[in-house]
């Protein structure tokens, strides 16, 4: 890994390239993922072709962009990566961070930096948190050549120990042949080095050839301590940079490359997820900051120079992602509620109405407890505490010595709807807002004791579908009762549409429990055929509209309403080709779905002649079908080792079969063939990988 050593303690410091090849082999997912060959999908966004259901909460922060900039023009970058994977992916790079603590730490690297834990690299990988007007945004800029003359650039250089003519001019005419933002390499330059003269790496001296090398891109720094130069002058020094001029044609170079691999945006080059040469794996930076600190140098020089007229950026949006940005580990700190309690035999520990603060009232082991709602690195706690009738808040700080983490308190299990839109989760009664619940959304109610009475509103805790705990008023809670909650029965799923007939946003797994917001009136065709559609919101809040034929109540009963014969969703299908010896089904196929399809169906037995009866059991690609009398074997479309499943496994598959590490032969090959072109290739990783993070269908071709 390379880091930079200009000034170990800099905050502005950024870790330069890092090239890590992740194998997740206990997840063969992740590790299918790096290998996918086929782009992203990017396009023009014009104020009405972003999927809001898919994507929620980048609409409204580009529009307000584009009219305040109409000469700014942004793409929208479908990565098809699930956000979840991408940052337990994301966690396996090192992202290090420097210079805090608390929640933004997993835990040490070295004597100067930090891990970076889950939640800052969920906020920073954010981009909804980041699509402000302002210098944050320029980390989505796009960075191929923007034209400049030397002397606008020789004035944006002004301040910089790059200041001349001569660099103007070389750093101008190197990044226009090389297609890439000069801008962008001054501002890498200062974001590895800032002050050369503290930097350990912008000049060496080699005692074994008496000369000094120069490494200004901190290329081929790995390693931690005096590691880190030995490494950056090995390097340099292979490279014969007896010069700046010479580091700076060879650094701009190298450079390019990120750029004509897509990753063209200070973004991508630090969080690799552009599909075009795998993802995860080329990441020029392992400082998760740098993008942000890189893009205020990029913004502040580009508008001295007056560049900033007919730009482009990439915003970049993933599958399932949460509702409302990521917070800022600094607004949330550890957030959540978790009950504490005074030791046995401990005696007058202080609370006060701060940090440090004054002491407002003191606890007993023989006390109720309280509530720490929220935990700071400093070992102070924000808690909840009784205080003589009611309830109030303090700061205590938390020493196991006489301070203990005891069960949540919890009485019940009652599920519950949010009554309105916008309803707020606490993570303690009235107390440090965790996120937003959305109007029908379920959740399950594990406290209503009523004890948490503020101010004539009584609060009771709730757990998400997540697990995510916290508190909310009590009348924003309706009981299921009185709420439309619905079960999903559609084997393969339901499609969850953004509008009636719309686009997909992903497909409801058969057993769901949603909730009906409201009742379609009347119906919109999906290929030529009429459907009812409802509008519903998935227990993560996710709000979309589906064919009401496939919702339930709970006595089995369907939903009330106008419903048809058919619906949208993924239905079992099989395929039998004529003078043909194979059976071809889609995903999800049991024994009872084709025998019911097809009642001339007699016998089904596994690859080893093991007759299969059990109707739950799902029919793997190699089984033997006897069919009027005539056997053929099943092939079930993505499942390519014959389990019967389509998952991980069969992506690696494919994987394997495109890099010639494994042979597919026979009906297994034709599974692989998931856009029945003939052929096993990258489009078909591609399907099924879209396929598992619910972006598409598989059908038999």
């Amino acid at each position: 890994m390379y880091k930079n050593v200009r000034k170990i303690s800099k905050k502005t410091i950024s870790l330069s390239l890092i090239f890590i090849i992740l194998f997740f082999l206990a997840d063969a997912l992740f590790a299918s993922l790096s290998e996918v060959q086929a782009d992203s999908y990017r396009y023009d966004y014009n104020g009405s072709n972003l999927n809001q259901g898919t994507y929620p909460g980048f609409k409204a922060s580009i529009d307000a962009l584009r009219a305040k900039h109409p000469s700014w023009k942004f793409k929208i970058m479908e990565t098809y990566l699930d956000w979840d994977q991408t940052i337990v992916a994301e966690k396996g790079n090192k992202s290090l961070i420097q210079g805090k603590g608390g929640s933004w730490v997993y835990g040490s690297y070295d004597n100067a930096w930090d891990q970076a834990s889950e939640g800052a690299i969920r906020y920073y990988m954010d981009p909804r948190n980041f699509l402000s007007d302002n210098s944050n945004l320029f980390q989505f800029l796009q960075l191929s050549y923007t034209e400049i003359s030397d002397e606008n650039l020789y004035n944006a250089l002004n301040g910089t120990f790059l200041y001349t003519m001569d660099y103007a001019r070389q750093i101008n005419s190197a990044c226009r042949n090389k297609n890439i933002n000069p801008i962008y390499v001054v501002a890498r330059i200062l974001q590895e080095q800032g002050n050369p003269s503290t930097s350990r790496t912008f000049r060496m001296w080699d005692s074994s050839t008496n000369q000094y090398y120069y490494n200004l891109f901190n290329i081929g720094a790995t390693g931690a301590g005096d590691e880190v130069v030995t490494h950056a002058l090995d390097y340099a020094k292979s490279k014969g940079w007896t010069s700046i001029e010479a580091c700076l044609n060879d650094g701009i170079s190298f450079l390019s490359d990120y750029i004509g691999n897509k990753q063209d945006t200070l973004y991508l080059n630090k969080f690799d997820v552009e599909s075009y040469n795998g993802v995860y794996w080329k990441q020029y930076m392992q400082n998760i900051e740098a993008p942000k600190s890189e893009a205020s140098k990029m913004y502040n020089m580009m508008s001295k120079a007056n560049l900033m007229d007919n730009l482009t950026f990439i915003i970049p949006v993933f599958y399932n992602m949460p509702v409302s940005a990521c917070l800022s580990p600094d607004r949330t700190g550890d957030i959540g509620p978790e009950n504490i309690k005074v030791k046995q035999g401990h005696t007058q520990v202080v609370v006060r109405n701060a940090e440090n603060g004054n002491q407002i009232a003191l606890l007993n082991y023989w006390d109720e407890g309280a509530l720490s709602i929220q935990r700071f690195s400093s070992g102070w706690h924000k808690i909840v505490f009784k205080s003589g009738d009611s309830y109030r808040t303090g700061y205590t700080k938390f020493n196991s010595t006489y301070w203990e983490q005891v069960a949540d308190e919890v009485n019940c299990s009652e599920t519950m709807t949010i009554s309105s839109d916008g309803v707020k989760l606490y993570a303690g009664p009235n107390e440090v807002e965790m996120k937003d619940l959305t109007r029908g959304q379920i959740v399950t109610r594990v406290l209503n004791t009523g004890k948490y009475n503020i101010n004539g509103s009584i609060w009771d805790r709730i757990s998400l579908a997540d697990g995510t705990q916290g508190f909310v008023k009590r009348d924003n809670l309706n009981s299921e009762n009185e709420s439309e909650i619905y079960t999903v029965r559609a084997n393969g799923g339901l499609a969850l549409k953004d509008a009636p007939a719309g686009n997909l946003i992903r497909y409801l797994a058969d057993g769901l429990k949603v909730t009906r917001r409201s009742i379609g009136q009347n119906t919109v065709s999906l290929n030529g055929t009429p459907y009812y559609w409802d509008e519903v919101v998935t227990p993560d809040g996710a709000i979309g509209y589906v064919a009401r034929n496939w919702l339930y109540d709970k006595n089995g009963k369907k939903a009330t309403g106008d419903t048809t014969a058919q619906g949208d969703y993924k239905e079992t299908a099989i395929k039998v080709v004529e003078d043909s010896s194979e059976i071809k089904m889609e995903p999800n196929v049991t024994i009872s779905n084709i025998k019911s399809t097809d009642g001339s169906i007699t016998k089904i037995t596994k690859p080893d002649g093991t007759e299969v009866t059990d109707g739950n059991a799902e029919i793997g690609t190699g089984f033997k079908i006897t069919r009027n009398g005539k056997e053929y074997t099943a092939i079930k479309i993505g499942d390519l080792n014959g389990d019967g499943k389509i998952n991980s496994g069969d992506l690696l598959k494919i994987r394997k079969k495109l890099l010639d590490a494994t042979k597919l032969e026979g009906v297994y090959y034709t599974a692989g063939d998931l856009n029945g072109d003939g052929n096993i290739n990258s489009g078909d990783l591609l399907k099924i990988r879209k396929y598992l993070l619910n972006a598409t269908k598989i059908e038999v071709k």
